[in-house]
């Protein structure tokens, strides 16, 4: 594989993966530090977390703004991410306190839901340093990106927003619907969501534009531990492109 959309599930971590061929192959990693056998082949990996995490100081992730104003109405999916030191917390209680003292706001229940992952990226990141073999996506800016900066309004749960961005997804890679039924015969749906499968897939789609992808901020800033703090997406220009169309 060449690249890989990856998204946290209930069982661990889903990926969908393409290489060069457009050919590609869907599964669940338990732990992401798996992803260490892939790192001297792939191009990139797009994961759905954090990566880039704040120490101190009221404001919050750039990243975070500028995703909010780019998918708005829709900005409430992009959560506050954590202080490192919050998500190392045993409880919610103590995570969102020590949250409220670096950063100067309490954790969301939505973002201590995931803090075990976030955490889990992180450990693997600072440990590991494959540099930028792995970054940050969000999956409803990548799905803006795609459809020509055009934010989508549906919910994603819902089938209608299911169906609207898969549609997106067949723009430019057409056996978009052949991966979903691929994961969706392997993996029950108690351990994956559909959702998971769409979050996974545009970030595959996504890292398939690489070496030319767009950053949230244009400017990157970098964390305490050397990681940066943003988002990849692919600039297209226009929301209805074949194959792999034009990007800025």
């Amino acid at each position: 594989m060449k690249y890989v959309g990856i998204d946290g599930c209930r069982v661990g971590w889903f990926y969908v993966g393409f290489d060069d061929s457009d050919t590609f192959s869907v599964g669940i990693l338990p732990r992401i530090d798996e992803i260490s056998d892939w790192l001297t082949s792939v191009s990139v990996m797009l994961i759905d977390i954090p990566i880039g995490l704040p120490s101190k100081g009221r404001a919050e992730r750039l990243c975070d703004r500028e995703a909010r104003q780019i998918i708005k109405p829709r900005g409430s999916t992009v959560f506050p991410a954590p202080a490192r030191s919050a998500i190392a917390k045993e409880s919610y209680e103590t995570g969102s306190a020590e949250n409220l003292r670096c950063l100067g706001r309490k954790l969301s229940r939505q973002s201590w839901a995931i803090a075990g992952k976030i955490k889990e990226v992180d450990d693997f990141l600072v440990t590991r340093k494959p540099g930028s073999k792995i970054r940050e996506m969000h999956p409803e800016v990548a799905f803006c990106g795609l459809n020509g900066g055009r934010p989508l309004l549906t919910r994603k749960k819902d089938r209608e927003g299911f169906d609207e961005r898969l549609g997106v997804l067949k723009r430019f890679y057409p056996d978009a619907g052949a991966v979903v039924d691929a994961a969706r015969s392997k993996f029950l749906k108690k351990d994956l969501q559909n959702d998971d499968i769409l979050d996974a897939l545009v970030g595959a789609v996504t890292a398939s534009f690489y070496p030319h992808l767009s950053t949230l901020p244009d400017v990157v800033p970098i964390d305490d531990k050397g990681l940066p703090m943003e988002m990849v997406y692919a600039r297209c220009r226009y929301a209805s492109i074949s194959n792999h169309g034009s990007v800025d």
